[in-house]
């Protein structure tokens, strides 16, 4: 089953396991947005297709744009979103080099680098297609930006969105099927089944080998519990999650020649988040030991998990509730070994918001593999007012997971999706939006 995502802005319950509380007083302003994905052609992929831009236009061949919009089916009943407040938002510390430019195609997109151009590599059906924007040095500030023209045609590609592992790309297709394709290759090949509509999670283990994980639902004592699998290369597929733990969202990001899974088990009195080592040993992947890193309390159904790097230092990102007056996004560092209940830094939001969109950067692309910047870019409410309008913050992780605003740069876009990656030249690009338009900018942050 595709994606089918809900967006409330409304004044916002948040629960503890003995209370409930009302962030904002005043009668509840609800106004809900059901973006439905658009379904592909069930099947195996049978080819890679890219996409280059000239100059810097994005792009893709008029005659598969044409053939794409010809047979994709959709369904764009979603509501509009609220209008931007009269007033305009703050000025921002980060400066645009380029866009913000609505994309030729509809849907999520993983980022990666070379030394030559931004890739952002979406789902087509099972494999993955290439978009490109030439890259090089961002254009000094007296020079005016250009306006990118907007696409006279879309393409809609898939949710979930393919994730990349150093040089393969591991796409979902329609019923769950989960195929890798080498970048640039037409070798696509089925590894393994998840869950439909679920996300995956991929990174590379070392130079010659690659993990992807999944979400799937298996019949326990306790019932039907979602749990976490990993699939090394080619191979069999092993249970990720703990005995007696379920699993809701699933990442792994790449720390050289291991990796660190991290898994959030939405349960409904708490949140426990996971974090544990995979490494190889030969042949053989190696499950290091399953670490409670933190337990939140009750979340609101769209709880996610996001990981971000600055420097070094591996962070969870969580927005949940911290107090049952307070919602924000709790930052939590990931060490190496984990360590257990670790403390939280928070970053409060002027509200609740459910779901809670965010993005951050973990590894910059060829070329710049050195840039960890610790980039986020998140959902959240402009004020505390009821209905407030949602806005698309920037900002900045430290070593110690301290997050620093740098300012709004969207306002009035419906957002469920976010990527961001750095690049060499030291500036943030920042892809996002929803089943409806796809927008892509890049920032100089001072």
């Amino acid at each position: 089953m595709d994606q089918s995502a809900h967006f409330f802005d409304r004044t916002r319950a948040v629960r503890t396991p003995s209370q409930r509380f009302v962030v904002t007083s005043g009668f509840t302003l609800a106004l809900a947005l059901t973006l439905v994905s658009f379904r592909r052609c069930a099947g195996a992929p049978n080819e890679v297709t890219t996409d280059a831009a000239p100059a810097l236009l994005l792009v893709a061949d008029a005659g598969s744009v044409a053939a794409a919009d010809a047979t994709a089916s959709f369904n764009d009943a979603a509501l509009a979103p609220l209008p931007p407040r009269a007033t305009s938002v703050a000025p921002t510390l980060c400066r645009l080099a380029y866009g913000p430019a609505e994309q030729v195609f509809r849907g999520p997109a993983a980022l990666r680098t070379t030394k030559a151009e931004l890739q952002l590599i979406a789902n087509d059906g099972g494999k993955p297609r290439r978009f490109s924007v030439p890259l090089g040095a961002p254009p000094p500030a007296s020079v005016k930006v250009p306006v990118v023209p907007t696409p006279l045609s879309f393409v809609a590609m898939r949710w979930p969105p393919c994730e990349l592992a150093g040089r393969w790309a591991y796409c979902p297709a329609a019923g769950g099927d989960v195929y890798r394709t080498t970048l640039g290759a037409n070798d696509t090949k089925f590894i393994t089944k998840s869950q439909g509509g679920t996300r995956l999670a991929a990174a590379a283990l070392g130079e010659g080998h690659a993990v992807v994980a999944t979400l799937d639902t298996r019949r326990t004592t306790e019932g039907a519990v979602m749990q976490a699998f990993v699939t090394l290369d080619e191979g069999e597929t092993t249970r990720l999650s703990d005995d007696g733990a379920g699993a809701t969202v699933i990442r792994v990001v790449s720390r050289g020649e291991t990796a660190m899974a991290l898994y959030l088990d939405a349960r409904s009195g708490m949140a426990p988040v996971h974090a544990r080592p995979l490494a190889l040993r030969g042949s053989y992947l190696v499950l290091g030991e399953d670490v409670v890193v933190f337990v939140g309390g009750p979340p609101e159904r769209g709880v996610d998990l996001t990981p971000a790097v600055s420097g070094s230092r591996l962070f969870a990102l969580v927005p949940i509730a911290r107090e049952i007056s307070e919602f924000g996004m709790a930052t939590l560092p990931i060490d190496d070994p984990a360590k257990g209940e670790v403390e939280a830094s928070w970053s409060l939001y002027p509200n609740g918001l459910d779901p809670a969109p965010l993005g951050a950067s973990v590894a910059s692309g060829e070329g710049d593999a050195g840039i960890r910047a610790g980039w986020v870019a998140r959902v959240r409410p402009f004020d505390g007012a009821p209905g407030a309008s949602r806005v698309l913050e920037l900002g900045r992780l430290d070593a110690t997971g301290t997050f620093t605003s740098l300012g709004i740069i969207s306002e009035g876009k419906p957002i469920t999706d976010i990527a961001v990656l750095g690049d060499a030249y030291g500036t943030v690009w920042v892809l996002y939006g929803d089943s409806r338009a796809t927008w892509l900018e890049r920032r100089v942050c001072l």
